[in-house]
């Protein structure tokens, strides 16, 4: 029942009592009604008068695999709003009839705003060339709203590498990376998250890459400090992960469980930005952590070179080496911090992402180099 009214005070005249109320409904009226007699009419709301709106941050037609395959997964993004309650939404692809259950945030995970979808079909489930996704949102049995997106998809490319993005070149983000999370803007000094929350990522590369080495600029715009618990769950960084395979399939729309992967190699930000530091950990049994004395302070507004390197060892294991400076000085030799990995069988390879966790950033030019094959721990 839709019903909402305010009294708003009493009023006399020369013979009753009255009092004035403000009905909300559809519309607003004033009336005058006796004391000894108070009667509402309520009516029940017809579901044609409501209304859902569909939004797609990156367009009603979407490509993926023009440059290559960064995950198993593809990621269909945006938002429903309405006022209705008790409502389904659910997403249909091509000419099947079978209806995929599409959550609606916040889910203080991956779903940052109140009604953000993430659509996540793996690739297997899509067909070459053209596929078609119908986006619904329902009461009961009436539809309220769809919408139909176009996927353009591409299963034979392999991501080059090495691989450059400079984004005052790009005119559509989809062109040069895969959204896996978040609303993203190309701005004159790269891209930038437009919703500070949760893991807002970007990938590029191909699961098949090993050893390779990827430099960005990043600048830190602000944050949310980290506490316990959602949305940041005690830690707020920009980060570069490497050897990412997708998510990992779970109970979940969309899959939440972000491991296995290589590593992740975050720049954890602390109130003021004062000392903040390195992590490098895999979610699961690895991790590393720059010790006290390497703990630095940065500033905001400034934009800092960042680079995170993987590689094989000979004797099978992985180490991954990161590093943080002022873009305006040269590059330093000595890497910030380096963690050894002892043990890496969970995947052959994976790509490269781009992180910001609970962090309004802008990241930079990109590039991605090949390296040797392998290494030996000396070098």
């Amino acid at each position: 029942m839709e019903t909402s009214y305010l009294l708003v005070k009493p009023m006399k005249n020369k013979t009753s009592l009255f009092f004035q109320f403000l009905f909300r409904s559809k519309r607003s009226i004033m009336v005058l009604i006796p004391s000894v007699f108070l009667l509402l009419c309520c009516k029940e709301p017809d579901t044609k008068d409501q209304v859902a709106t569909i939004s797609l941050w990156y367009g009603t037609e979407q490509s993926f695999g023009n440059i290559g395959h960064p995950q198993a997964q593809i990621n269909v993004l945006g938002n429903i709003q309405t006022d209705s309650v008790g409502i389904t939404t659910y997403y249909m692809l091509n000419d099947t009839q079978e209806k995929h259950v599409l959550t609606l945030g916040s889910d203080l995970h991956r779903l940052a705003a109140h009604g953000d979808f993430n659509i996540e079909i793996y690739r297997d489930r899509l067909k070459k060339g053209k596929n078609l996704v119908s986006i619904y949102v329902a009461k009961d049995k009436t539809v309220l709203a769809s919408k139909e997106i176009t996927l353009n998809y591409n299963p034979e490319t392999e991501w080059p590498l090495p691989y450059s993005v400079n984004w005052a070149e790009v005119k559509d983000i989809l062109d040069v990376v895969q959204v896996v999370d978040g609303h993203w803007k190309i701005t004159p000094q790269g891209i930038r998250t437009q919703d500070v929350y949760y893991d807002r990522v970007l990938a590029m590369g191909d699961t098949s890459w090993r050893n390779y080495e990827v430099t960005t600029t990043v600048t830190f715009h602000g944050y949310t400090p980290p506490e316990e618990g959602p949305p940041t769950y005690n830690v707020s960084h920009a980060a570069l992960a490497t050897l990412w395979p997708g998510h990992d399939k779970d109970s979940l729309q969309p899959n939440r469980k972000w491991h296995p992967l290589g590593a992740t190699a975050e720049f954890r930000i602390t109130d003021g930005y004062k000392d903040c530091r390195w992590r490098i950990f895999d979610g699961d049994n690895f991790y590393a952590e720059q010790k006290e004395d390497k703990y630095r302070n940065i500033e905001e507004g400034l934009p800092y070179k960042m680079k995170h390197r993987v590689q094989d060892l000979t004797d099978n294991s992985v180490r991954y080496s990161v590093k943080l400076w002022d873009a305006s000085r040269e590059e330093p030799e000595e890497w910030d911090f380096q963690a050894i990995e002892t043990s890496k069988t969970k995947h052959l390879g994976g790509s490269c992402l781009l992180i910001a966790h609970n962090t309004d950033v802008t990241f930079g030019n990109v590039d991605i180099i090949p390296l040797k094959e392998m290494a030996t721990l000396v070098d």
